[in-house]
């Protein structure tokens, strides 16, 4: 039950959210039509309502912004502290700053957004209504914002604080929910911090780990780690019928992209790097689709790559996720994309196609 206390301290879009399934029973006597898609639930409806103030377009930077997307953040975050979402939220509000606010010119106004999020959690954790699960994501939190102050300044101090915090969520009950994502944190820091020899140690370590979570992870990671120093072996016949040896790329950058038919998201991002692939293909860029769908969509995946022209060889086996080239690079959904550089080595995952451009450009060396 949602009581007005509670409501009281919401902020008006997460309000409704929490009321909204208790006032759709209301009616006079009439009988509802059949909705068209399931309703979406409080959790979902409030974390639109904390994209909003997230997402805000031409919203100015400063204090009342910094405080504006907090509020929002701990709002949801307090209110669904177990929902699946809510790990999300977390690193939202932890990275919110690096992802608006980059370049070496706001390194002050990313520092004075960590320091705001700090001061509200400092306060968020010393109530005494917090339940166990909510204390349980503001630690999380907390270690989630002590990597980002890391990532701005590898002082030893903020280098500890992060382990502290770390240490200090593994203690607690469930901590499993959000541990694994932390020490990916760690490992990832020690590695882009040009130590990639004391990652793979790192990560060696957590296999030992008692929380399976936390070792699994780890695994992941050291395939990762053997994917950025050694080539991609991989070959294949191509959709087309055409055989792919990945050695054949040396010496270009190769796009991988993953995608599925029945993803109007993903597909759609095919159709759009054509011009990417026209424009530095001369350059030494090479794309490869990677078809991530069942055997029972071979139909509409040919249409598909017949309809649109797509001009790169495509690579399907019917496994999903599951096949070799997508574990190589732990694929796990779609749309996703990986960049290799000219040696065949593993440059970076998870590309926004928005950075398509200006990652390709770097790898082959343009200006």
């Amino acid at each position: 039950m949602v009581s007005l206390r509670s409501l009281q301290s919401l902020p008006l879009a997460l309000a409704l959210a929490l009321v909204a399934p208790l006032t759709v029973s209301i009616s006079h006597g009439q009988t509802p039509k059949p909705a068209a898609a399931p309703a979406k639930s409080a959790a979902d409806v409030a974390y639109d309502a904390y994209m909003a103030v997230r997402n805000l377009k031409d919203a100015q930077p400063g204090p009342a912004r910094n405080a504006a997307i907090t509020k929002a953040g701990f709002d949801y975050i307090l209110a669904f502290p177990t929902h699946w979402r809510t790990g999300t939220v977390i690193n939202s509000v932890a990275g919110f700053a690096a992802s608006t606010m980059s370049g070496k010119q706001n390194a002050a106004s990313r520092v004075s957004y960590l320091t705001t999020a700090k001061f509200e959690l400092l306060g968020q954790r010393k109530r005494e209504d917090l339940s166990p699960d909510a204390a349980l994501a503001l630690a999380s939190l907390d270690a989630a914002l002590a990597y980002s102050l890391a990532k701005e300044d590898r002082s030893k101090d903020n280098v500890t604080e992060f382990r502290e915090k770390i240490d200090a969520l593994a203690k607690m009950p469930k901590a499993d929910r959000f541990l694994s994502t932390h020490e990916r944190d760690f490992g990832e820091f020690i590695r882009t911090g040009q130590r990639p020899e004391l990652a793979e140690q790192f990560y060696t370590q957590l296999l030992k780990h008692p929380d399976a979570k936390v070792v699994a992870m780890a695994k992941t990671e050291l395939v990762l780690i053997d994917a950025r120093r050694t080539p991609a072996p991989f070959t294949f016949t191509a959709l087309d019928g055409k055989p792919v040896d990945f050695a054949q790329f040396r010496g270009k950058a190769v796009l991988i992209v993953y995608w599925s038919p029945t993803h109007k998201g993903s597909s759609d991002a095919q159709v759009e790097l054509k011009e990417l692939h026209r424009n530095y293909r001369k350059q030494g860029l090479e794309v490869i689709g990677v078809a991530c769908n069942k055997e029972a969509d071979k139909a509409a995946l040919d249409a598909f790559v017949k309809s649109k022209k797509l001009p790169w060889p495509q690579y399907y086996d019917g496994k999903e996720f599951a096949s070799d080239i997508a574990t190589r690079f732990n694929v796990r959904s779609v749309p996703n994309t990986v960049l290799l550089n000219k040696e065949g080595f593993l440059v970076e995952s998870g590309i926004q196609p928005s950075r398509y451009e200006s990652v390709v450009k770097r790898t082959l060396g343009i200006k």
